[in-house]
């Protein structure tokens, strides 16, 4: 996810793959269950330099599509509806008061050491994750669970617990989750990587693990992790699902944001490649036989540094977003999204067409709220990552409309992409940044409002607090179902939207193109991950 992304996107540019899950198979994740085709070969997909390959602390895109191979997950999901469907696990089953869940895995599956995956294996990982002297990035996510408290007092120092005491191991294949309140969108968060086990081995050194990880999935590692260079990945033998179709998996990191990905694609380097914006025209053209486009869940937007005073006006922020017009940007520019009108993607139940008042041109209107905010004074600084053609080109379109129609100086401040993510949840911007991006980590709005505007999200990044959204959110959580939830998230998502803490800028979509070296190449159900297991290699050797 990561999002991501979260940076979890490198948006106009490589590859948009989400920090999270699956769909329809208990193999990995995968679009449809692997089929009875062609076995063997190895391919190529070209990928980026993750952050860790710990799924407890690795918040981006680049991790996740290695751990769709690697490891599979509690749950997956259906591909039109997004409802949670067990993979890993057997069966999730609440309580009557929605506040206890018991958890069954399937028995007879092994890490890729051979080690049993049990009960066990979860609760300690899930433990571990949430303890706060682990610093794990994805701590919070454990933060509904009883006993998440013990583990995570204000400064993080003098823990004394061990463990949460909302966890308990009933049998080898069942534990128990006992929440502080109810949440009606738990079983559906059980696919994101943030609750994968973790076999015994991993806490005698993690930083071992992380440069050679062992998961329970189709797909185990081939070697160690060469970093900034390639991931490779072979398949399992003892894997318990459905095994995946092709031997090896060769996953070469390649910068986000740079261009090398597409010329090693067209030299016949690599087999598979996602692709964006600066693209598009010749992917249409070139390879038209093999270009697969399909909506994604990414939402981008233009982030703003609260915390920061010349920013404090929402006023402000309602005028610049309402000086830009979106769509002609991306017509000029040939941008890999459409308009955003909503804080959520429209793959999202719970999406509502036109929700945005302040996203359609409205020169007069944002004139107005300028005026209202006490205007500008000085140069306003957009900040973007270096190196990327075509959202230079965007940001220099933005900042035209803003100059032309509020009167504003904008400069562009070109960033490292390896320091825009440090940059950005370190609260380090003297102004606004675009383009910044989200996709869902599970199929659900809570999780396209929560991590990026509560006050403890774990993507939080500009500063943005409201207690009227934290209220709602609290009331659409303790729902007695996803669609009584609803109204709560959507008053929620309308608060956010006056406020403006960031400007809804687009949602893109997943693309991608292949070689005749392969064949069977899908996006993994509604999330944005191409299903590793499912791609066969055309002439296995």
């Amino acid at each position: 996810m990561r999002g991501t992304t979260k940076a979890l996107v490198g948006a106009v540019a490589l590859v948009m793959i989400a920090a999270a899950c699956s769909s329809n198979s208990t193999s990995g994740g995968g679009a449809t269950s692997a089929s009875a085709g062609t076995q063997g070969g190895t391919y190529s997909f070209a990928n980026c330099e993750p952050t860790s390959l710990i799924p407890q602390n690795d918040y981006e895109s680049c991790g996740s599509q290695v751990f769709e191979g690697i490891f599979t997950r509690l749950m997956t999901y259906d591909f039109n509806t997004g409802a949670p469907i067990p993979a890993q696990a057997e069966s999730v089953t609440p309580s009557s008061d929605g506040l206890v869940y018991t958890i069954k895995i399937k028995s007879g599956w092994t890490f890729h050491n051979g080690e049993p995956v049990t009960a066990q294996s979860y609760v300690d990982a899930w433990n571990f994750a949430a303890d706060c002297t682990n610093a794990y990035i994805l701590n919070t996510f454990f933060q509904r669970i009883e006993g998440y408290d013990a583990l995570n007092p204000s400064d993080c120092k003098n823990v004394t617990a061990k463990e949460m005491s909302g966890l308990a191991v009933t049998d080898e294949t069942t534990f128990t989750v006992t929440l502080m309140a109810p949440f009606s969108q738990f079983p559906t968060t059980l696919g994101f990587d943030a609750y994968n086990p973790l076999p015994k081995v991993f806490y005698d050194d993690p930083d071992a693990y992380n440069e050679q990880p062992i998961g329970d999935g189709p797909y185990m590692m081939d070697g160690k992790w060469k970093h900034d260079d390639t991931i490779n990945l072979q398949r399992y033998p003892d894997y318990a699902g459905t095994p995946g179709s092709a031997d090896k998996i060769e996953l070469p990191a390649y910068p986000v944001g740079g261009d090398a990905y597409w010329a090693d694609f067209q030299a016949g380097n690599i087999d598979i490649t996602a692709f964006g914006s600066a693209h598009l025209a010749e992917a249409q053209t070139s390879y038209a036989d093999s270009i697969q486009r399909s909506s994604s869940s990414s939402f981008f937007f233009l982030g703003f540094p609260l915390y920061d005073s010349k920013f404090q006006s929402k006023e402000l922020r309602q005028a610049l977003s309402m000086s830009v017009d979106r769509q002609a940007v991306m017509t000029a520019i040939l941008i890999n999204e459409s308009p955003a009108d909503d804080l959520i993607s429209p793959s999202i139940l719970g999406y509502r067409q036109g929700a945005c008042t302040y996203c359609t041109l409205d020169v007069a209107g944002a004139q107005q709220k300028l005026a209202d905010a006490g205007g500008w004074s000085g140069t306003l600084e957009l900040n973007i990552y270096a190196d990327d053609p075509v959202l230079e080109q965007a940001a220099e379109a933005i900042t035209n409309q803003w100059k032309t129609n509020l009167g504003i100086d904008a400069k562009i401040n070109a960033i490292p992409y390896n320091t825009w993510y440090g940059d950005t949840i370190g609260k380090k911007f003297t102004g606004p940044w675009f383009l910044d991006g989200w996709v869902m980590d599970y199929p659900s709005m809570e999780d396209y409002l929560s991590p990026l505007y509560a006050a403890n999200g774990a993507y939080a990044n500009t500063g943005y607090s409201n207690p009227q959204f934290e209220d709602l959110m609290k009331q659409g959580d303790e729902a007695l179902s996803i669609d009584a939830s609803l109204p709560f998230y959507q008053q929620a998502d309308d608060i956010v939207l006056e406020d403006m803490p960031v400007i809804p800028w687009g949602y893109g979509n997943f693309n991608t193109v292949n070689l005749p070296t392969v064949t069977n190449v899908v996006k993994d159900g509604p999330l944005d991950l191409l299903a590793l297991e499912l791609v066969q290699v055309a002439s296995p050797s």
